[in-house]
């Protein structure tokens, strides 16, 4: 058919507020589901603003600074105990060593002295000697028990200058003391005894000294790391920030807003769909202002349209009407003449003129109705609806043939559905009778149903209006029939395809789920 001019529902129009070229699809197999971009609503003098966060929530920069403490808590708890094990085992074993070594002193002093030394400068000697084993206290005592005194200040007690570690961590660390009893023989007797006690005060005292130098250390090393941590996560999470302004803005309709991809991949990745989201929503709202304004145009028409019709139709009607009623005022006079044939003639023709007006204004009514609302919609089966549009077409042109092949087609698929079918049908046909050389004229509708699990829509309704007519030129211009057509498909999550058929006429193609 010749190339498809501009057309709407109720007479010729001229083309305006079309969005430009309804590009022809190759094949009416339409092989994936167009995504319908939700219609972002617009709100005038609203409140925008969102509430504000929570008192007790803290920022994601304060939560990561926290996390580290927490994990550097933890694994200076695991240091401090794993450090306490290995003190308290080799406190244990510098214990039995100090022993060991002040049993090998004593011995060997003994064996080494001149078999002629008096006792007690045997037995003092001995504990002067004593007293420079670290990790062990002793006593000497003579054969009469009577304890030998040595110079103390040469003691190791008063040798070593660390400070004594606090109970609590002898306590952790410091395995229990034991006593040893040496006696000390000379020349086949009993001279006197040596007392060997276990002091690991000493050496608790130096894995004290150890672990408060390294503890001071990672103090300092920690406060260093989390200055470092809060200025890297400060400038790490400054996209964040911006990313939240952007938000802020996209939530006043600021769909202008842009933020800059930083140099964090994975940020940035966050920060490239927010750009195409706010290009997304910026399109979506032109297109609601456009759809908004598109709505009043057509609601302007629709009024003027059926303005037009009422003053067409019924103002000559009521006219008619007018005037069969003043003559038929007239006849009770004539009636009282002997000849009253003329007055009955005039009362025929005027209640036929009358019946005749009544009956056109029926007509009218009617079209007017059906323009609006199919008033058999909902009172009978879809198909039956579709039967009767298409009978009446079928009326008016009747040199153009048009079938229907409906086939297990359910009573009704809700009012919106239905509607939007009877929509699509009227138009496509009403195009292809308008603007083509057709001389058939077939409709096809019937369901689908996909098996596949991971089908977005399980069932759908599928609808083919295709013409014998010359097809369409790739000039064609939507008008507001098309744009209708293709807002109500959308407004249900449909897809519509206008192509031709390999050079044999027009197909229009439509499928909705259900």
């Amino acid at each position: 058919m010749p190339a498809l001019r501009q057309f709407e529902n109720g007479g010729e129009r001229q083309q305006r507020g079309a969005r430009g070229p309804e590009k022809p699809l190759p094949t009416c197999a339409i092989e994936r589901v167009w995504e319908s971009s939700p219609v972002v609503k617009s709100r005038d003098m609203t409140d925008s603003s969102s509430p504000p966060p929570a008192r007790w929530m803290l920022s994601l920069r304060t939560q990561l600074i926290l996390g580290f403490i927490l994990i550097d808590l933890l694994a200076g708890i695991v240091c401090a105990a794993v450090i306490i094990v290995k003190a308290r085992h080799a406190a244990l074993i510098e214990m039995k060593v100090s022993v060991r070594l002040a049993e090998m002193l004593v011995a060997e002093s003994v064996r080494l002295t001149e078999p002629h030394t008096p006792a007690d400068r045997l037995l003092n000697t001995l504990a002067q000697q004593l007293g420079f084993i670290r990790h062990v206290r002793f006593a000497v005592f003579d054969a009469n028990q009577q304890e030998i005194l040595v110079d103390r200040a040469l003691a190791t007690d008063q040798l070593r200058e660390r400070e004594p570690a606090p109970a609590w961590f002898v306590s952790l660390i410091a395995p229990p003391a034991e006593r040893h009893q040496m006696p000390i023989i000379a020349q086949h007797r009993k001279i006197g005894t040596v007392f060997i006690i276990e002091a690991p005060q000493d050496e608790v005292a130096e894995v004290w000294e150890d672990m408060s130098a390294l503890a001071m250390i990672a103090f300092v090393a920690n406060l260093a790391i989390l200055g470092m941590l809060y200025l890297t996560f400060g400038r790490i999470l400054v996209p964040l920030t911006r990313l939240s302004l952007g938000l802020s803005d996209l939530e006043r309709q600021n769909f202008a807003t842009r933020v800059a991809e930083p140099r964090i991949r994975e940020l940035a990745e966050i920060v490239r769909r927010f750009n195409h989201l706010a290009t997304a929503l910026g399109e979506t709202h032109g297109e609601n202002r456009r759809l908004n304004q598109r709505l009043i145009n057509l609601q302007d028409e629709e009024r003027r349209r059926i303005a037009l019709d009422l003053h067409d139709e019924f103002g000559p009607c009521f006219f008619g009407l007018s005037a069969s009623l003043r003559r038929l005022r007239t006849i009770p006079a004539s009636l009282r003449q002997p000849d009253n044939s003329k007055a009955v003639e005039m009362l025929s023709e005027q209640t036929n003129l009358m019946a005749e007006i009544i009956e056109r204004m029926r007509v009218a009514n009617r079209g007017i109705l059906t323009s609006l609302r199919p008033m058999a919609l909902g009172h009978v089966s879809l198909q039956r609806v579709l039967e009767i549009l298409i009978a009446d077409l079928a009326k008016l042109h009747a040199g153009i043939s048009i079938s229907l092949n409906a086939q297990d087609l359910q009573y009704s698929y809700s009012e919106p559905i239905d509607l939007t079918v009877y929509r699509c049908v009227q138009e496509s046909v009403t195009n292809a009778i308008r603007h083509s050389t057709a001389s058939t004229i077939t409709i096809e509708l019937y369901e689908t149903e996909d098996t596949q699990q991971n089908a977005k829509y399980k069932k759908c309704l599928h609808l083919i209006v295709q013409d014998s007519g010359e097809g369409i030129t790739d000039d064609i211009q939507a008008g507001f029939g098309l744009s209708g057509m293709k807002e109500r498909i959308d407004a249900l999550g449909g897809v519509w395809a206008l192509a031709n058929r390999n050079g044999f006429g027009a197909r229009v193609c439509v499928i909705l789920p259900i």
